[in-house]
C-alpha cells in the first residue's frame, strides 16, 4: 500500500515539475517574442526618424557659418517656390544680413513626380548662384515637413553650433528683420544659451474630421489634446536647445505636423519651458499686415508688428521691408496711437486662422431684380 502511494506521489511530482518547466519555457518564449517586437519597433522608429540626418542632396556653402553668426535664419520652403525665395533674398540680401552677422539658408526636399514647373538642374543652378540651399533626400510633401524642419535645426545646431540664435521661419511669412535683431540683442547674455521664444498655441485639439487637411488618427496621435507649442511661422531657438530636440526626436514615433511635434511634444518630453514673444509682435491675419503696410505708405504710420502671413502675395516681404526702410531713412513715420489701433481701424475682407475646420461656409445674400432695382425680390 505504501509502495503504491509512493509511486503515485512520484508521478504527481514529475507532472508538477513538467508543468512548471513547460510554463517557464512558454514564459521565456513570450518574453523573447515581446522583447523582439519592442526591439524591432524601436529599430523601426530609429530608422524612420533618422531620415533627417541622412546626407543631403545639396548643402549650403561652407563659408556661411565661418564667422560664428549671431543669427542663423532657416527658411522652410517648397522646392517649387522660386519666387518666394527670390523675394526673401531681395528683401534681405546676404550682404545686408552679413552686416548684422547673420546668415540664412532655405530648406528644400526632393522634387515630387507631380511637379511640372521645376527641375533638379534649376535647383542645382540656384544653389551654385546663392550657396544657401539645404535639400534633403526625402520627398516634398506636407507630411514630410517634420523631416525638413528637423534637418534645418540639425544643420544649424551642428554646422553653425557657435551661433547665438536660430530663427526658424516659413517662406510665406513676412517679418521685420531689424525688429527681430533688436529684440534678440536685448536678451541678456546669461539667458541666451537656453533661449526659446515664439507665439504659443494652447489647448489645441487634434483634428479628427477626415475632410480636414490636418486630420490626425488616434494611432498617429493617441492623446485628446496637443501640448502647448509654437506657431511654426516664426520662432527663435538657441543652438543648444535645437540640438537637444534633434537628439530627442530620434526616440519618438514620427508625427507629421512639425511645429506640434518639435516645439510641443519634444519640448514637453525634455521639460523645456516655452517663452511667449513680446506683446503686439505677431499678426495672425494677412489682411492686418496689408493694412499695416498701407498705413506706412499712405499715412506714414510705422508698423509696430514684426511677423505676419503674406496671404499668397510673394512680393509682400519686399514691399514691407522697403516701407520700413523708408520710414527709418526719411524719419517721417509716426507711432500708432492707442485710439487708432490697427485691429480697430483695419477693414478685413477675408479671415484666415492658423487652423480651420476645412469645411465650407454658406452665407445668404439678397438677390435684386435688375428691372426693379428699388425693390428686392
Amino acid at each position: 500500500m505504501s509502495y503504491k502511494l509512493f509511486i503515485n506521489e512520484s508521478k504527481m511530482s514529475k507532472n508538477i515539475i513538467y508543468t512548471v518547466i513547460t510554463a517557464i519555457l512558454f514564459l521565456v518564449i513570450w518574453i523573447y517574442r515581446i522583447s523582439n517586437i519592442e526591439t524591432n519597433n524601436a529599430i523601426n522608429i530609429l530608422k524612420q526618424n533618422n531620415i533627417f540626418i541622412m546626407k543631403p542632396i545639396i548643402e549650403p556653402a561652407n563659408t556661411l557659418c565661418q564667422s560664428n553668426p549671431f543669427i542663423v535664419i532657416i527658411v522652410t520652403s517648397y522646392v517649387g517656390h522660386v519666387e518666394l525665395r527670390s523675394a526673401h533674398r531681395r528683401a534681405m540680401p546676404q550682404e545686408y544680413l552679413k552686416s548684422f552677422n547673420t546668415t540664412r539658408i532655405f530648406l528644400l526636399a526632393r522634387i515630387p513626380k507631380t511637379e511640372k514647373y521645376i527641375t533638379q538642374e534649376a535647383i542645382d543652378n540656384e544653389s551654385q548662384i546663392f550657396g544657401d540651399i539645404l535639400q534633403g533626400p526625402f520627398m516634398e510633401n506636407y507630411r514630410n515637413l517634420t523631416y525638413k524642419h528637423l534637418m534645418g535645426l540639425q544643420w544649424a545646431s551642428s554646422v553653425c553650433e557657435k551661433a547665438t540664435f536660430i530663427l526658424k521661419v516659413d517662406d510665406d511669412i513676412v517679418f521685420d528683420f531689424n525688429r527681430t535683431y533688436k529684440y534678440l540683442t536685448s536678451i541678456p547674455i546669461s539667458q541666451r544659451e537656453m533661449f526659446i521664444s515664439g507665439h504659443i498655441l494652447n489647448n489645441t485639439l487634434p483634428r479628427r474630421q477626415k475632410q480636414n487637411k490636418w486630420y490626425v488618427t488616434w494611432d498617429e496621435y493617441p492623446r485628446s489634446n496637443y501640448p502647448p507649442y509654437f506657431s511654426g511661422w516664426y520662432y527663435i531657438i538657441s543652438p543648444k536647445i535645437a540640438k537637444e530636440l534633434c537628439k530627442e526626436a530620434i526616440y519618438h514615433p514620427y508625427f507629421w505636423i512639425d511645429d506640434i511635434f518639435i516645439t510641443g511634444v519634444l519640448t514637453e518630453a525634455l521639460g523645456i519651458q516655452l517663452k511667449e514673444l513680446p506683446i503686439n509682435y505677431m499678426l495672425e491675419y494677412y489682411e492686418l499686415l496689408e493694412c499695416c503696410l498701407k498705413d506706412m505708405i499712405t499715412k506714414s504710420i510705422k508698423c509696430d508688428y514684426v511677423v505676419g502671413p503674406n496671404g499668397g502675395r510673394n512680393n509682400l516681404i519686399v514691399e514691407f521691408n522697403q516701407a520700413l526702410t523708408n520710414c527709418d531713412m526719411w524719419k517721417n513715420c509716426t507711432v500708432r496711437t492707442l485710439d487708432n489701433s490697427l485691429k480697430r481701424t483695419c477693414v478685413m475682407y477675408r479671415e484666415r486662422s492658423i487652423f480651420s475646420d476645412g469645411q465650407g461656409e454658406v452665407r445668404y445674400i439678397k438677390l435684386y431684380n435688375l428691372r426693379q432695382t428699388t425693390s428686392p425680390l
